[in-house]
């Protein structure tokens, strides 16, 4: 499974979303969590799950970028772009950090 995060900003607090390529199931994946305090659970860090909608096609990258944009959620282009190609050539165990006006930090190669 691959996993690209960003930190940005949800109805004006910060969250954290989290996209990738599952591999063995051959889906894409979406999520949006607020910025964690030791005080909340962490179910209720989860504000949105693509596991939410299964109706949806997470097949497609377009599924991806239109649900974000359906939350008003801005990420960097190089999160949709490097999802795309992790599902494109079936990466699986990379781990990147992307960040608004700075280049991805790559966590961990696939």
């Amino acid at each position: 499974m691959s996993q690209h995060s960003v930190r940005t900003r949800y109805q004006g607090d910060e969250v954290v979303v989290i996209a990738g390529y599952d591999r063995p199931l051959n889906d894409l994946f979406l999520q949006v969590l607020s910025h964690q305090h030791a005080s909340v659970a962490a179910e209720e860090c989860v504000l949105y799950s693509s596991l939410h909608e299964p109706q949806r096609d997470w097949t497609d990258i377009n599924t991806v970028s239109d649900k974000l944009i359906e939350l008003g959620i801005e990420v960097p282009d190089s999160l949709l772009e490097a999802v795309y190609l992790d599902q494109l050539f079936h990466v699986g165990n990379r781990m990147v950090r992307h960040h608004i006006n700075q280049p991805p930090e790559v966590l961990l190669a696939g």
